[in-house]
């Protein structure tokens, strides 16, 4: 299920590196056609049922095991009106950080989507430019990240969905300085070895995924293409301070 709070990222990283919206199209077909496939035997027998479980959009999570909201009282932790205020937050999150990422691509590439067709260059590439490494692997951790953090519940097998992001997120931006990023990962960790969870624990964890948030807004992004130049860097200076 956790997959999907990557899918935002790998479509902006698609419409990115397609030469146009067909490319895109084909690729996001080919994600597609593999679950239908993998999900056959399933969908030609019970469709409704897998689906419905697949997803479950409206299941209810046992407040007991919830490690990153045990400081709200059991009926508002139940409650619908959590459930939409915090899909609402998630979608505007990740809208702001959507214009964030095509507003830097624009400064520095010319173009917002469909990189691939024109860099700013007056000679033609030998070979088509590429998304740097940095820049996908970055966009595809803060899309789940934002999901991360305005999830109806944490349960401590959850941790497994982004533990190896949290340091690449903060040290591929450097919003903070290095002992503030140490005790930020320590704070994580403290809160998912908490059993059970508390009210204390979990504003811990809440606090520390609020300060990731607010490096992902404020903080650098990576180059974008190989061989380009990321947020905040001038020529033959690397990073600014």
């Amino acid at each position: 299920m956790n997959v999907l709070l990557f899918a935002p990222g790998l479509l902006l990283l698609l419409l990115q590196s397609s030469t146009n919206l067909i490319e895109t199209a084909v690729c996001l077909s080919i994600c597609a056609a593999i679950q239908l496939i993998l999900g056959a035997p399933f969908l030609t027998t019970h469709p409704v049922s897998y689906i419905r479980k697949a997803f479950e959009f409206d299941r209810v999570f046992f407040y007991k095991w919830t490690v990153n909201l045990k400081f709200l009282p059991e009926e508002t932790f139940v409650s619908k009106r959590l459930s939409l205020l915090l899909l609402a937050l998630h979608l505007s999150l990740l809208a702001a950080l959507a214009l964030k990422w095509l507003s830097f691509a624009r400064r520095t590439t010319g173009r917002r989507i469909f990189l691939r067709p024109n860099v700013a260059s007056s000679a033609p590439p030998k070979q088509p430019p590429r998304l740097s490494p940095e820049y996908v692997a970055y966009t595809m951790f803060s899309s789940n990240f934002v999901g991360i953090a305005f999830a109806r519940t944490l349960h401590y097998q959850f941790y497994s969905w982004y533990f190896h992001s949290v340091p690449f997120l903060l040290w591929s931006n450097a919003v903070f300085p290095f002992p503030v990023r140490v005790v930020i990962v320590g704070m994580i960790e403290y809160a998912f070895n908490v059993f059970p969870a508390t009210p204390a624990s979990s504003v811990v964890l809440q606090v520390a995924h609020l300060a990731i948030l607010v490096s992902a807004i404020i903080g650098n992004i990576p180059k974008i293409l190989e061989g380009g130049k990321g947020e905040g860097e001038t020529e033959g200076t690397g990073k600014e301070d």
